[in-house]
């Protein structure tokens, strides 16, 4: 079963959508988007380590850094 990366954001969500994108290894895929909830699948088994680089990825970001964001695995 595969599990969602979930980042939650109100604004700069193409900006997010993005820099997860970008992100070499592991490799994450845009699924959907259900309001303010952006959902990628990702090609790793261990879930808390793709939430980790995902939550580093977007608070190196100089514009994304001072945002109210989450990010979470369903």
């Amino acid at each position: 079963m595969i599990k969602m990366i979930v980042v939650n954001s109100g604004i700069m969500q193409e900006k997010i959508k993005g820099l997860v994108l970008s992100i070499d290894s592991p490799k994450f895929t845009f699924q959907k988007k259900e309001g303010v909830r952006l959902c990628f699948s990702c090609d790793s088994d261990d879930e808390s380590n793709a939430v980790t680089i995902v939550k580093k990825t977007l608070k190196s970001d100089p514009i994304i850094c001072g945002l109210l964001f989450s990010v979470k695995s369903e």
